[in-house]
């Protein structure tokens, strides 16, 4: 790795941060901090808030200001907004960052240490505070006489007009909103970009019929896909977050398995590179909590099992349990499209005929239908109550059940088990009398509310 020497800040700390007091290379007062900082504590901000905040854009103006003087040509709006969206991969990835004048300057300021994102949003918050608030307005505070864009290498971008503007408006934060497509177009801050939702989309996508999903599972061609396949059979998961399992995620004694957040993990133990960590993808869920169903949960463990002792390379770098077996890496970074084709010619290994709107994903439909409709629980009856199944496929749209997600938890357990327990004791499963046996329960049900119809109507007589 190249090495840079050491480059003087553009700023200092004097005192402490709270003091909202820096000097740049020649001794002079920044101004604009100082307003930023009195402007946080006139409004009654907490001491360790403001303390933060400060520090934060503190170290923001160190950055951009040295990325201004290393950055060629004139600095015009494209390129300072660049510059300024440059500071995520800063944090995030410092010398590994694929920007080189990112990497110079993390290695310039001795950055080792790789921001989590968990602390990206507070930071986000505090800059985003800081250009909202306005160098303009900040320093037309101070008096007209005051001011000044907020970087001096930028001062060219500042306009006779946009002087007119100085009091209404930030020219940084213009320089941001402006500048911005409407796919990079950040939602409340400079660092985080929003994510554009698709809507009304149309899902073609099918379930599987579960007698089928064991044949399935076992004509994958490897035990990496067999172990892949029977865990998302098993708990309905996502395929994103079935492939983002890591070992520390799977409970072999008790046999149980967890769904966590990349994003509340340590990304310095995931040892992936910014473009991986670019592919970790994550919907939501409301629990991190799996509920297996059987026969796929002996699958998953038995094919885990011979999948870790004969297959999967331990010394590959990274700790999660699916790898690519050409390169090693993570398999939720190989190509999307190449893991569909793998799993319909599983498909049809198996016997589906028409395998155009299955994917890995149908296995979570196929999960979802047989949890609400066949699952057997110790009342007798059929399919678990609805929202006990948004449990269990981890939907979003739990509002009125997230505060009872312990509770629902201990009980979707004993079902799942007494469900096991009940149909999976031999070796093979009728699920055809499965089917019969819920037919059945409901006829039960239609007489029983019929007999008591009747009864009703002898009373009143």
């Amino acid at each position: 790795m190249m090495q840079y020497p050491l480059v003087r800040k553009a700023f200092y700390m004097i005192g402490d941060p709270i003091d909202g007091v820096i000097a740049d290379r020649s001794g002079n007062l920044y101004r604009p901090y100082q307003l930023f900082v009195q402007h946080m504590l006139e409004r009654g901000y907490a001491t360790n808030s403001v303390s933060a905040y400060a520090d934060h854009v503190y170290r923001f103006l160190n950055y951009v200001t040295r990325a201004i003087e290393l950055t060629p040509g004139p600095i015009d709006k494209p390129a300072l907004r660049l510059i300024i969206l440059s500071y995520t991969s800063y944090l995030l990835h410092g010398e590994e960052s694929p920007n080189a004048i990112v990497r110079q300057i993390a290695t310039e300021q001795g950055k080792t240490l790789k921001t989590s994102l968990n602390s990206l949003a507070p930071i986000d918050h505090a800059i985003s505070y800081f250009i909202r608030f306005g160098e303009l307005e900040q320093l037309d505070e101070a008096g007209e006489g005051d001011i000044a864009p907020l970087f001096s290498a930028a001062q060219n971008l500042v306009s006779s007009f946009e002087n007119k503007k100085i009091k209404k408006n930030s020219m940084i934060a213009g320089v941001i909103k402006g500048g911005l497509t409407a796919k990079e177009r950040v939602s409340y801050g400079v660092l985080i970009r929003k994510r554009s939702k698709k809507k009304n989309k149309v899902y073609t996508t099918q379930s599987i019929d579960l007698s089928r999903v064991s044949s399935l599972i076992e004509s994958a061609t490897n035990l990496r896909d067999k172990t892949f396949y029977s865990l998302l059979a098993a708990s309905g998961a996502r395929s994103h977050e079935a492939l983002q399992l890591r070992l520390t995620d799977v409970d072999v004694v008790n046999k149980e398995v967890y769904l966590r957040d990349p994003n509340e993990i340590d990304r310095n133990t995931l040892g992936l590179t910014p473009d991986e960590e670019g592919k970790l993808a994550w919907k939501g869920r409301n629990t991190e909590t799996t509920f297996l169903i059987e026969p796929f949960k002996s699958m998953f463990f038995n094919y885990l099992a011979q999948y870790m002792k004969q297959d999967r390379v331990s010394t590959c770098g990274h700790p999660f349990i699916f790898q690519n077996y050409k390169t090693l890496r993570p398999f939720f970074c190989s190509d999307r499209s190449s893991r569909i084709k793998q799993f319909k010619a599983a498909a049809k290994k198996s016997g589906i005929v028409d395998t155009t709107c299955i994917s890995p994903h149908s296995l979570r439909h196929t999960y979802g239908t047989y949890t609400l409709n066949y699952l057997p629980i110790p009342n007798g009856e059929f399919g678990l109550p609805i929202q006990y199944v948004r449990i269990l496929m981890g939907h979003e749209s739990l509002s009125s059940t997230e505060v009872y997600a312990k509770e629902d938890e201990d009980i979707l357990k004993e079902q799942i088990q007494y469900a096991n327990e009940l149909l999976f004791e031999a070796n093979e499963v009728d699920l055809k009398m499965i089917s019969l046996k819920y037919q059945e329960s409901k006829l039960s049900k239609i007489k029983n509310e019929i007999s008591r119809l009747l009864n009703k109507d002898k009373k009143d007589d």
